[in-house]
């Protein structure tokens, strides 16, 4: 069963990786979000506006005017009525942003490569200016508890004790609830070998704007039932996971 999985994870890796779904500026994750134009023309530093609903703040997708051999770098400015504005620098992979109803807050959806890497940012905006959050912790030690990686099938043991300490399980925003006060985010073990018997499960959280606290954790079934509507792909339900002996005590 576990060959099988990593068979069909492998065709989708592969078909994410050629499909021309997959080189359009579209959404990944978010339906409704924005994707990033990362387009610098000739080493000429350029933007992309992305306004909120009210109009009221500007997000530009910014690009620095590099040397002719080197590749260019991107990052956003995030500029208010009043004209104060604020810089920072996108992660690895961004792609897309989607803004809250009532425009006090964003975030951002990226991922390193075609399975893993999947990240989630928020910017806040009050009379305080603009603050970027972590609010995924949570769900991540959730995650590890849910799936033990040292107790899955076919594990990697070394890797396994790793991600015990330091998970970094995808995270993907879907959407905003109640305004900006709550983000929907799909969490995914990554599609990799590495982690054994739980490779590719998935879990829904309704994570609180600022804490991070989880308001809702949703099986599988549960965040397709509620939130495929928010979704930019067709979420297919993950087999159950395998576990295998536990790891001897020292």
């Amino acid at each position: 069963m576990l060959r099988q999985k990593v068979l069909r994870v492998t065709v989708l890796v592969l078909w994410i990786v050629i499909s021309p779904f997959a080189l359009a500026q579209k959404p990944i994750w978010a339906k409704g979000a924005v994707p990033f134009n990362f387009n610098c023309i000739k080493n000429v530093a350029s933007s992309q506006q992305i306004p909120s609903p009210d109009g009221k703040v500007m997000v530009l997708v910014k690009c620095h005017a590099l040397p002719k051999n080197d590749d260019p770098t991107y990052y956003l400015r995030v500029t208010e009525q009043n004209g104060y504005a604020q810089d920072f620098d996108l992660e690895e992979g961004a792609h897309e942003v989607l803004w809250s109803p009532d425009s006090k807050a964003f975030f951002v959806n990226g991922g390193q490569s075609a399975f893993a890497g999947f990240s989630v940012t928020v910017y806040q905006i009050d009379d305080h200016g603009v603050r970027k959050l972590a609010v995924t912790d949570a769900a991540q030690r959730d995650m590890v508890t849910s799936f033990p990686p040292c107790k899955a099938a076919l594990r990697d043991t070394e890797f396994c004790k790793q991600v015990e300490a330091n998970p970094e399980y995808n995270m993907s925003g879907l959407a905003w609830v109640n305004g900006s006060a709550a983000v929907v985010v799909m969490a995914e073990v990554p599609c990799a070998s590495e982690y054994g018997g739980i490779m590719c499960q998935v879990l829904g959280y309704k994570l609180a704007v600022p804490t991070g606290n989880i308001l809702r954790r949703m099986t599988a079934p549960e965040l397709k039932r509620d939130w495929q509507h928010s979704m930019a792909w067709d979420m297919r339900i993950p087999d159950p996971p395998i576990y295998g002996a536990p790891l001897p005590q020292p």
